[in-house]
């Protein structure tokens, strides 16, 4: 997250001396000009240091060999002078006050989008679910989610897929730890050992392997679910890589994912009882062109297509007894969660 900071900041000063000198007759060589300058000045300083009478005696000098010159041009050179004798720290805050301002303005061209989609993790709790059972909402850099001790997991995970995931090459690190969020204590690994299903991430670490230490908090045990293997490596991963496409092509998206948890589920676990799920769903919106399209999967094996799986968010919200995108409009909810438009996804 540093690194992505340093980048940031080093694109405001650059976009900032950019539109320092564009509007400049010579920009380029205005700008090689006071580069030129400054370190000159900064070599003089180092030389002769700088006092009262030495400044008096350079002034007298200057004038004694420059009196042919045109008065107007003295007091323009004088100006100019004065001017382009700022510190190279001047210049660079300059610069970035310069970018600042200007960022909101040209954010939607540099960024290829717009407010309506241009979403920061900060932001998810706008997409928040809600649901009576919610009774500990642990929030991660990258994600939050509902954690129910009933069932030692997630009831559902919300988080933000970048546009950029389909582009990331972070090396997947497998480290799977107990959450320390969870106050009530998450599952182990070891819960999970000769139970014959796989840790199956809700919140996918492929969705965020442009960052390392995103990509590592998904590996969180309060992350996981039992899934069966050929399901978790199946269809269930056929989707996350369908999302990501998705993800690439429209732009950021807003994706909740969680398991159907009722009564009478079987458990694995040894210091944790933790339900094995029947069924997955996973809900993508696309805040930009307002659209969503969400799936039901049981938790097996499948050779049908992914889209097959499409259904209306409002069945997802009957099994669960959660409310989707609670915080939208009502008239926004009403509209993407009766649909099922798999043409405009597909």
């Amino acid at each position: 997250m540093k690194t992505s900071k340093i980048k940031f900041l080093f694109f405001l000063v650059v976009l900032g001396i950019v539109l320092y000198y564009w509007g400049q007759p010579h920009p380029f060589q205005q700008f090689k000009h006071d580069v030129s300058n400054i370190f000159n000045g900064k070599n003089e300083k180092k030389k002769e240091p700088w006092t009262r009478e030495g400044r008096e005696d350079n002034v007298a000098s200057d004038t004694k060999e420059n009196d042919t010159e045109a008065t107007d041009n003295e007091a323009s050179d004088t100006k100019s002078s004065s001017k382009k004798d700022n510190s190279i720290v001047d210049i660079l805050k300059d610069a970035v006050e310069e970018g600042t301002k200007t960022l909101p303005n040209i954010k939607d061209e540099v960024f290829k989008d717009n407010s309506s989609s241009n979403v920061v993790f900060k932001d998810l709790d706008k997409y928040k679910p809600y649901s009576s059972k919610d009774k500990e909402i642990v929030r991660h850099t990258g994600y939050m989610l509902s954690y129910q001790e009933d069932y030692e997991q997630a009831s559902w995970v919300l988080h933000l897929l970048k546009s950029e995931a389909a582009k990331g090459t972070e090396p997947r690190s497998n480290e799977f730890i107990a959450d320390p969020e969870v106050s009530t204590g998450s599952a182990v690994t070891q819960d999970y050992s000769r139970s014959g299903y796989d840790r199956g991430h809700l919140c996918p670490a492929g969705d965020f392997k442009y960052d390392h230490e995103l990509q590592n908090e998904t590996f969180y045990m309060s992350n996981m679910s039992p899934q069966a293997p050929d399901f978790n490596r199946g269809i269930w991963s056929d989707l996350e890589s369908r999302i990501r496409k998705w993800a690439q092509d429209r732009g950021d998206l807003i994706v909740v994912t969680g398991p159907i948890l009722r009564q009478g589920l079987e458990f694995i676990g040894k210091r944790n009882q933790i339900a094995v799920p029947e069924y997955y769903y996973k809900i993508v919106y696309d805040p930009r062109d307002k659209q969503a399209i969400a799936f039901l999967m049981p938790n097996q094996a499948s050779y049908e297509t992914v889209r097959s799986f499409a259904v209306s968010i409002d069945s997802i919200e009957k099994k669960t007894g959660i409310d989707f995108f609670a915080k939208l409009p009502e008239s926004l909810q009403k509209q993407i969660e009766s649909e099922v438009n798999v043409d405009d996804w597909f």
